[in-house]
């Protein structure tokens, strides 16, 4: 079998995990930008109906991709010269859900009179949810095939072409200017990035034999992803809702700008553990010294945020008003502890990923998802928004004492096992996976 040196599958690390941190900070920051000038050059309502419509397409882009990416990051780094059959046969799958889910959408909402002023919008509505995932979908694949300067590039591109038909539009009034032109770009962006995939991603693994487990074990492993994805949905629907409910939506106001701020370190966390899949699933990796570099880079980011968020939070709470810092300071210092915390358990779930334990790694995330709402229920209407902060740090306590011991045979056994050859004998077969038996079809996610 062809394999790459082990030095150069292992050199990327650091540079990928920064393209993607740079991609999501980038991203963000810019998509601010976008809806500060945009709101410039459109009415409010306007802005508001096309924000509503974006989001809404965002939404069931998202779930449209069906967990795929976390199943391309694993898997494509051995895929060899089944790449190919794999990322179009997931992008085609994704395709077809993604018109699916945007015509159901239509056909199920109250409020569409209220989110499209016409019959182009709401034809136009399937089109832009299938091309939102579409372009969602090419970032793991890019990762998993070690491009992922390339997701940067291409994220950072749409942030900023998609701000130009603002100007260039302005004098329509029109939310199909700003959907439309967010969508045509976006297609246009995707394009270009699946030639960069089909030309240099798959093109030179044509004479490399692919090193995947059998189709059962990666179909279980994508059912556990996408039931995980269907969890970790759980607790941001229902914290503002417990927010609004308990305390009224002024209070939710403050709560949101703060669990964004905590998103965002979400964001650079997931940067750093994509490219780690990526180099650990490679055949010829180096796993101790990718383990050694991976709780560096974490220890940085982790440092960086939790200062950042313990530091900067406030002030950027009092830069938005006074009564923000009053209300959400101390949930932000809580929230700075929550990322330390969280981090331990990150570690765990990357491993288990790689190892392809993911029978408790899937328990130990609907524990925390149960802890963290149950506790909000008890605390929230007695202690406020820090007890929002308080359900979320206990909740990531309490899957620290689970995944303990766990944790620590994780660590010995990825840092002895090499990445295995499918001739190997001791190549895993299903019962390895720790999970039950899907009764779900054939293919490969975020």
């Amino acid at each position: 079998m062809s394999r790459l040196p082990t030095r150069r599958l292992s050199a990327g690390l650091e540079s990928n995990a920064a393209a993607l941190m740079l991609s999501s900070v980038a991203t963000g920051a810019l998509g601010l930008v976008y809806w500060a000038v945009a709101e410039r050059f459109f009415s409010t309502a306007e802005v508001g109906r096309a924000s509503a419509v974006i989001s809404t397409a965002t939404m069931l882009a998202s779930v449209s991709c069906l967990s795929l990416g976390g199943a391309y990051q694993r898997f494509l780094p051995v895929a060899g010269r089944a790449s190919t059959r794999l990322v179009l046969g997931g992008l085609a799958l994704t395709a077809a859900v993604a018109v699916l889910l945007g015509c159901g959408f239509l056909l199920v909402n109250p409020t569409n009179e209220r989110l499209f002023t016409n019959t182009t919008e709401r034809v136009a509505f399937p089109m832009l949810v299938m091309t939102l995932a579409i372009y969602a979908l090419t970032d793991p694949i890019l990762t998993g095939l070690r491009l992922a300067k390339s997701v940067a590039a291409k994220n950072i591109a749409l942030s900023v072409l998609k701000i130009v038909p603002i100007v260039a539009l302005a004098g329509t009034g029109s939310t199909l200017a700003l959907t439309g032109s967010w969508g045509v770009l976006a297609f246009g962006v995707t394009a270009v990035a699946l030639v960069h995939i089909l030309r240099t991603g798959v093109r030179g693994r044509k004479a490399i034999a692919p090193d995947l487990p059998p189709v059962r074990e990666l179909w279980a492993f994508q059912g556990v992803f996408f039931t995980m994805t269907l969890v970790l949905t759980v607790t941001p629907l229902v914290l503002p809702l417990i927010v609004v409910s308990q305390l009224g939506a002024e209070q939710n106001a403050y709560f949101n700008v703060a669990w964004t701020m905590c998103s965002a370190v979400g964001l650079l966390r997931s940067g750093v553990g994509s490219s780690f899949i990526v180099e650990a699933s490679s055949p010829d990796a180096d796993r101790k010294a990718l383990l050694r570099r991976l709780l560096r880079m974490l220890a940085v980011v982790t440092a960086v945020s939790a200062a950042g968020l313990a530091i900067g939070g406030p002030l950027v709470l009092y830069v938005i008003s006074p009564d923000y810092f009053h209300a959400a300071t101390t949930l932000v210092l809580v929230m700075a502890l929550d990322s330390i915390a969280g981090a331990v358990v990150v570690v765990y779930f990357l491993l288990s990923q790689i190892l392809r334990r993911l029978r408790l790694m899937l328990a130990v995330q609907c524990v925390i998802v149960v802890t963290t709402v149950s506790l909000a229920l008890v605390l929230i209407p007695r202690l406020g928004l820090i007890g929002a902060g308080l359900a979320t740090l206990s909740a990531q306590l309490v899957a620290i004492a689970v995944i303990a011991v766990p944790l620590r045979r994780a660590v010995v056994d990825f840092s002895a096992t090499p990445v295995v050859a499918k001739s190997d004998p001791r190549h895993l077969n299903i019962q390895d996976l720790d999970i039950p038996e899907p009764d779900v079809l054939d293919s490969a996610r975020t």
